[in-house]
């Protein structure tokens, strides 16, 4: 069964935030319907939708998309990397951007192949 990321992190966010689907739907311009469908995974969404949601809600797209662990996980933060050789680390992202939807997948193996070739040039 496929993780309805987006939908809960929707749902978590607008309910921190204390209004209702209606409110919601109202302030972004789409229907309750829609932003019901979204919470529940019955419905897929697009860059468009997305934005007008986060534009809404006050927060960064990427917000959306973030994982939480679940309860009485711990999470340990990665000692960072020195700037330098960081093709393991791309490797990382790409296998981190395979869990996201195709088109949001696209969106970032562009931006990072630009990456790529900025340093490559260097």
């Amino acid at each position: 069964m496929a993780k309805n990321i987006v939908g809960s992190n929707l749902k978590k966010i607008r309910q921190r935030l204390g209004i209702t689907q209606e409110e919601l739907a109202l302030r972004c311009g789409l229907t309750q319907g829609y932003i019901n469908f979204l919470e529940n995974g019955k419905r897929g969404y697009t860059k468009r939708s997305l934005e007008k949601i986060a534009i809404a809600l006050g927060i960064q797209i990427h917000k959306l998309f973030e994982e939480q662990p679940p309860p009485g996980v711990a999470v340990v933060a990665e000692t960072p990397q020195p700037y330098g050789k960081r093709r393991r680390m791309y490797d990382d992202i790409r296998l981190l951007l395979d869990k996201l939807p195709a088109t949001v997948i696209e969106h970032y193996r562009l931006l990072l192949k630009a990456e790529i070739d900025l340093r490559s040039k260097e």
